[in-house]
């Protein structure tokens, strides 16, 4: 793995878990989350939510090459949960040294994910009538709402979203169209890098500039903190799913940095 993609790793790893760290108790309870480590794998999922950004587990052969027996013990803890469906994700040079560990597993190839980077040079000009705010504690329930809702989450994972505002490092952002939350997106900042992360926008405020409008708010944030570096991802592109949010990121200087494979459970 080169440097550049450790240190993706690393602050995405944060990422999840501050999410964890920061949810209320009762929404904690209400969505069943659950957070493991095994080996150097972050297992993190929700027994009670179906979406795959909140049953996915990381890490696994970062440090070293995967076992056997640490993929049978992550695929025990989703089972164990009533997890039905989750993401392993692997790198590809992990792969390389490991991958006869999945020959013996349920587990199945499932549709990477595309990481990018982006540096500290200015961003492109756009425009947009939506209003971008950084939001605090009281928008951060309209942050919450629409990113749920936009990956297939349940409504009760609305507070989990929100639950970020409470922790300092985190941006998070909300267009407008007058009192009308239209779309969000959010960003970690720790120490000279940042971290990109639930991009969604209502649908009928869809092609309004809103993804792009954020976008320039939290290049611009992460400039003004000095962050020498910029991360995010998204789905890789196929030709019956071009992921629009795909050709998004790199208009705005974000140039591909590796696709990590996911494995998952056979879908149901």
């Amino acid at each position: 793995m080169k440097d550049i993609d450790k240190r993706s790793e690393l602050i995405e790893r944060e990422a999840l878990l501050s999410l964890h760290r920061h949810c209320p108790p009762e929404t904690r309870e209400t969505l069943g989350l659950f957070l493991e480590e095994v080996d150097d794998a972050l297992v993190a999922g929700a027994s009670n939510d179906p979406s795959i950004l909140l049953n996915r587990a990381l890490g696994l052969g970062s440090r070293k090459p995967p076992s056997a027996d640490a993929i049978a013990r992550i695929d025990s803890i989703y089972r164990e949960r009533g997890v039905e469906r989750y993401f392993l994700h692997v790198y590809p040079d992990t792969l390389e040294h490991g991958a006869a560990t999945f020959e013996d597993t349920r587990l199945e190839p499932a549709r990477g994910w595309m990481k990018f980077v982006r540096d500290d040079s200015p961003r492109p000009d756009g425009s947009t009538e939506l209003e971008v705010r950084r939001v605090g504690r009281e928008g951060a329930q309209d942050f919450g709402c629409i990113v749920a809702g936009a990956f297939g989450m349940t409504p009760a994972a609305g507070p989990l979203l929100a639950g970020l505002v409470t922790d300092e490092r985190w941006h998070l952002f909300v267009s407008y169209a007058g009192d009308e939350a239209a779309g969000a997106g959010s960003m970690l900042i720790d120490g000279d890098v940042a971290w990109f992360e639930w991009g969604a926008t209502e649908p009928q405020y869809r092609r309004r500039g809103s993804q792009g409008a954020i976008m320039r708010a939290r290049i611009d944030a992460a400039r003004d903190a000095g962050c020498k570096f910029m991360f995010t991802e998204t789905g890789e592109a196929s030709g019956d799913d071009p992921q629009h949010s795909y050709g998004n990121i790199q208009r705005y200087g974000f140039r591909e940095s590796v696709l990590r494979q996911n494995w998952a459970p056979p879908a149901s």
